[in-house]
């Protein structure tokens, strides 16, 4: 979060500077705001492309709801619940990533039939568990999440699940030696760290799966495509 913090920063202050010059343009408030955004967007190109939209229209949107003089409580309001959804995008630059059905897929067709154990590092809604608990009901299928609403969530869809189970906290405090598959969607930022810690605590055989993201300096086992996502495989 502080590269995105900073660019909007940095573009802010850049406008500013050349109030002067812009100024003999007559550019409305809103113009400026999205010159601001397209700044902020030119900095943070070698960040994730999903950034660039935000950074493009953060700043106009600003203005816009400033428009419209909405009650500031309404604000607050907006923050908490933005930031019980994406508490782990402030606190450790992991997003809230969904993964789709045809990576639900791919692995539950390399998962065997029964006397495994599965765990989804970040797990968000609890819709990898969930749905892999169905299809394969004689595996132990565990999710870690710490965002507090898609935590909730995902405990709703393991409840009628015998085989299922969510549970709160950091994902880096789970002892992973007790798990057959390792699966994480989550960023960049924490798969060196993340990698070190399942090649020390997973046993030999298991294998660790991780969602679009690779390691650094580090070619895996294996890599699938699905649902236009790239899957890799190390196995320990």
């Amino acid at each position: 979060m502080k590269k995105p913090f900073i660019a909007q920063i940095s573009a802010l202050a850049l406008v500013m500077i050349l109030g002067p010059l812009l100024a003999r343009w007559h550019f409305s408030v809103l113009t400026l705001a999205f010159i601001e955004g397209l700044i902020a967007a030119l900095f943070s190109i070698r960040l994730e492309r999903w950034w660039l939209p935000i950074q493009l229209f953060f700043f106009p949107m600003v203005v816009i709801a400033a428009s419209f003089h909405i009650d500031s409580r309404f604000y607050l309001i907006g923050f908490f619940l933005t930031g019980m959804v994406f508490w782990n995008a402030f606190k450790r630059g992991v997003p809230l990533y969904l993964t789709g059905g045809d990576v639900i897929r791919e692995i539950a067709g390399r998962l065997p039939e029964c006397g495994f154990s599965f765990i989804d590092l970040g797990s968000g809604l609890g819709g990898v568990v969930s749905r892999l608990s169905e299809e394969k009901p004689m595996g132990r299928f565990v999710g870690v999440e710490s965002a507090p609403f898609p935590y909730l969530f995902g405990k709703t869809r393991c409840i009628h699940l015998s085989n299922c189970e969510m549970k709160w906290g950091n994902y880096e405090k789970v002892d992973l030696s007790g798990y057959d598959y390792v699966y994480a969607y989550l960023s960049p930022v924490p798969m060196p760290r993340l990698y070190e810690k399942a090649r020390r605590e997973m046993k030999k055989g298991s294998l660790f799966i991780s969602n679009s993201f690779s390691v650094p300096g580090l070619e895996a086992d294996e890599v699938v495509e699905a649902g236009g996502k790239k899957l890799h495989f190390w196995k320990m």
